[in-house]
């Protein structure tokens, strides 16, 4: 996958469940899906980072979105990173058939329950990117 039409930055996404061929790879668990398998379109990417009580909070929005996937999305999968020094990092990965319904979901509620999580702070981390397939 190509970060964007104006990025020369690739990510590989490996979503087969079969033993990793990479010497370092970065291990997410799933913890929630609706992700079909069957993947189209692009993907966006959401790197979340709280401390303390936040993260319960945060756990449970992202499961709700997981839970009530938007109709337009191609599927919707909730992960942490393996890694012990990023236990605390959930991932939100949405696959979707094209830009505009992306859009469309950045502007609905259920995105916008994320608000309090996508800003940086002291207490707080957040990444994202979008990404399309390269052929």
């Amino acid at each position: 996958m190509q970060a964007s039409t104006h990025s020369n930055k690739l990510a590989l996404f490996d979503l087969s469940g079969e033993e990793t061929v990479f010497k370092s790879p970065v291990t997410l668990n799933v913890l929630e899906s609706s992700l079909d398998a069957n993947l189209a379109g692009i993907l966006y990417y959401q790197s979340f980072q709280v401390n303390g009580d936040r993260q319960k909070l945060l756990y449970n929005s992202l499961e709700k979105i997981v839970d009530d996937a938007p109709s337009i999305a191609n599927g919707v999968l909730m992960t942490s990173v393996a890694n012990h020094n990023e236990s605390s990092t959930l991932v939100l990965l949405t696959a979707w058939n094209d830009f505009e319904d992306l859009t469309a979901w950045r502007e609905s509620d259920a995105f916008k329950s994320l608000t309090n999580f996508t800003t940086m702070g002291s207490d707080n981390y957040y990444y994202d990117e979008i990404y399309r397939p390269v052929r």
